[in-house]
């Protein structure tokens, strides 16, 4: 009876955790996954890609782990396999990032994958462009004379004569005097405040609750007639107009 195994895939189906940028994601992920374009698109397809394979459940959880960090929504799936026979060959290792039909996953070979150092730019920044070749021999500083560099505009001072004023000792005397009105005096209910977030008693209702007499009263059923005999209208019922003489043509025009 063969024995079963237990492999640890780590599938992408192109998603982005909630509060991560896309752009960010794809490259970090083209960085750690040393990806090129074409399998950037397969990765992004929407389909689901089998990024790595491993029977060491830490592997697993530690390569997952880092692409989640870096805002890929990868899962890790469990597949169980019957051990190979002796005699049985081993399978060739898959070399490319190819999706395959919707009944079978793609796979990828991450044996060569590690995490870089978090150190260093994403994306290696591009060469500064050259500096401008400028002939600048022709110009020279000036000396500073002492002139400004804006010359100075002539204002009209007002002249105020501020000999009669002076400035008071504080005599602890009022700066309005007093008015000698009586200040009303305002009557206020004996109030507090409670905690914050305390449910607040309500003010009672004083007004005086209504008792009307119902025991004439009845409810008729749905439909009925409201009004009484003696209520009703009793001027006579108009007679229906003869139109028996009355007689329709089409209308041809």
């Amino acid at each position: 009876m063969p024995m079963s195994s237990v492999i640890y895939a780590i599938v992408f189906k192109g998603e982005i955790i909630e509060g991560f940028q896309p752009i960010s994601v794809k490259a970090h992920m083209a960085k750690l996954l040393r990806a090129d374009v074409d399998k950037m698109k397969a990765l992004f397809s929407g389909k689901q890609i089998v990024i790595k394979r491993t029977a060491d459940k830490q592997e697993a959880a530690k390569y997952g782990g880092a692409l989640k960090k870096i805002g890929a929504d990868v899962k890790v799936r469990i597949i169980k396999t019957d051990a190979p026979s002796a005699q049985k060959a081993p399978q060739p290792a898959e070399k490319e990032l190819a999706p395959q039909t919707a009944e079978k996953t793609a796979t990828v070979d991450t044996s060569g994958i590690s995490l870089a150092p978090n150190e260093g730019y994403i994306i290696e920044p591009s060469t500064p462009p050259p500096a401008p070749d400028v002939d600048i021999s022709g110009i020279s500083v000036a000396e500073n004379d002492g002139t400004p560099l804006i010359e100075a505009t002539e204002q009209e001072r007002a002249n105020l004569d501020l000999s009669e004023y002076s400035i008071r000792e504080n005599d602890g005397s009022p700066l309005v005097e007093a008015s000698d009105e009586e200040v009303p005096v305002i009557e206020v209910p004996d109030f507090g405040l409670d905690e914050p977030g305390a449910v607040l008693e309500t003010l009672p209702d004083e007004r005086e609750s209504l008792n009307p007499n119902t025991m004439g009263m009845t409810l008729a059923m749905a439909g009925s007639d409201m009004l009484e005999p003696e209520e009703r209208d009793q001027e006579p019922v108009p007679e229906a107009p003869d139109t028996s003489a009355i007689n329709l043509v089409p209308n041809f025009d």
